[in-house]
């Protein structure tokens, strides 16, 4: 069995046809979709969970990262589109573009 590794993968990423986008499906949630050459991104999931995750932390600041990652999937997966929409927008609306932010181990 031959394995992949990230230089395949960005091979892969530099022939194009790579799409964001909202995706739409009746029974199921979509982060990505893959048809024939092209590859669809819908970002709001992983956007969405990342923020719900940070949300967490600034909210119960004494729990555990495992407990926060929990949550935020738990939350993550009760959302409908109709969620995933209004909490895109919502976010876009609240959001402050900033500079790069470095970070000292």
């Amino acid at each position: 069995m031959a394995t992949l590794s990230l230089d395949d993968m960005l091979e892969e990423l530099a022939r194009g046809n790579i799409f964001e986008c909202s995706l739409r499906d009746p029974k199921f949630r979509l982060d990505g979709l893959q048809d024939g050459e092209r590859v669809y991104i819908d970002p709001r999931p992983a956007i969405i969970e990342t923020l719900i995750h940070e949300l967490i932390h600034r909210r119960k600041r004494a729990w555990s990262e495992r407990r926060v990652t929990r949550e935020a999937r738990r939350l993550l997966s009760t959302m409908h589109d109709q969620d995933l929409a209004r909490w895109w927008a919502r976010y876009n609306r609240t959001k402050k573009k900033s500079r790069p932010v470095e970070i000292d181990e």
